[in-house]
């Protein structure tokens, strides 16, 4: 793909689901600074900016979507083509003259730029899409499937008009080109990075005896946590002293029959220096991430932990084969077997040896592919930038 002279990225996003400022904390899962901010430091980095629908016009939108039941409400909203053709508008407004003689990178797939570009460069990242969003024992099955074929094929459309879909894995690469047609010489895997500001220092005499197990991640239903609330506790009958430390929720409700060493932390605020640093010692006292997702886009988490150097056990599913080598750096576990979590947790911390030698894996794999450094070099050369 030739390069056009003194191209750069004009990096674009916006609603309320993926974020409306790049550089928030937690706009696109905490993502899109990191992303961009290494685009910045690559001098390939034009601008970045986000938006929303301005109210006088979102507002009537919410209301068309009303449902008492907050949840249908809130994915009938953004399944609404109407509000992706109003972000569609919102950011070709946006988009000045000089913008549009660099490459435009949309974060997803609800927004459809091509006419408002016309024959300029235009490329889009994710870590998701619709079509794997439906595999989720989450997702409204309430919504009508009208909807949902409407909102599928506003994204086949975005995706035909684009010109090189960039994904966070393989996983996600071959559903391009499996659920919406994508040439899979227009889809190219660039990996992610971890969201944190330098590469974990290695820990000095880590306790890999500790028992303390790790689950990071604010939606506690889809990341598998109730099913790891049994598992743990059949983990107890081995090891009476393990712990299971809880960080992300923000409200969570622990029934009492599963709730023996459980200690649920909460959210935890990067931003705040005491909660970032009761996060930290959390970590490093941590011998075992566990995280058995029932859907997952991509998953950051895991990748942040296994930084740390502690192994991961995580759902045989989405793109965590692509993090772990069972045996290697960690394990896979069937998605939603209680029994085989458990069984492989134990075997673990049944071995602090090996556990040990699984974290050392798991640090090297995260340093050696899962950088924002290593994403950028990768998009810079598929786009000559």
């Amino acid at each position: 793909m030739e390069r056009a002279e003194g191209q750069k990225i004009v990096g674009v996003m916006g609603s309320g689901m993926i974020g409306t400022d790049p550089y928030a904390e937690n706009a696109w899962s905490g993502s899109s600074r990191f992303f961009f901010a290494e685009c910045a430091r690559q001098g390939v980095l034009h601008r970045a900016f986000g938006v929303e629908v301005p109210a006088s016009r979102k507002l009537p939108l919410m209301l068309r979507n009303f449902s008492p039941d907050r949840a249908l409400w809130r994915r009938k909203f953004y399944l609404d083509t109407r509000y992706y053709d109003a972000l569609s508008r919102e950011l070709a407004s946006q988009l000045g003259a000089d913008d549009r003689r660099h490459t435009v990178l949309q974060i997803g797939g609800i927004y459809n730029l091509r006419a408002s570009l016309g024959k300029g460069r235009l490329v889009s990242y994710h870590d998701g899409n619709l079509a794997q969003a439906m595999k989720s024992p989450q997702f409204a099955r309430n919504v009508s499937q009208r909807r949902v074929q409407k909102a599928l094929d506003f994204e086949r459309e975005v995706y035909r008009n684009i010109d090189v879909v960039f994904t966070m894995s393989e996983y996600l690469k071959t559903s391009f080109v499996e659920d919406f047609g994508v040439d899979a010489s227009r889809v190219e895997n660039i990996g992610a990075g971890i969201n944190l500001e330098s590469f974990p220092a290695a820990p000095v005499n880590k306790d890999y005896d500790s028992k303390k197990l790790l689950f990071v991640g604010a939606d506690f239903t889809r990341k598998g946590g109730p099913d790891l609330l049994k598992a743990f506790q059949k983990v107890r009958l081995r090891h009476p002293s393990a712990e299971l430390h809880i960080i992300g929720p923000r409200e969570l409700s622990i029934p009492a029959e599963v709730s023996a060493g459980v200690v649920n932390v909460g959210f935890l605020s990067k931003k705040d220096p005491d909660q970032r640093r009761r996060f930290e010692q959390i970590v490093a006292q941590s011998s075992l991430y566990v995280m058995p997702s029932i859907y997952e886009p991509f998953g950051i988490a895991p990748l942040e932990a296994m930084s740390n150097q502690i192994p991961a056990v995580l759902s045989n599913a989405w793109a965590f084969p692509e993090m772990v080598t069972p045996g290697v750096n960690g394990e896979l576990v069937k998605t939603g077997d209680v029994d085989d979590m458990a069984e492989k947790i134990i075997a673990l911390l049944d071995d602090p040896a090996r556990l040990e030698a699984m974290g050392l894996a798991a640090r090297t794999m995260v340093q050696g592919r899962f950088t924002w450094e290593a994403v950028v070099n990768k998009m810079r050369r598929k786009l000559s930038v």
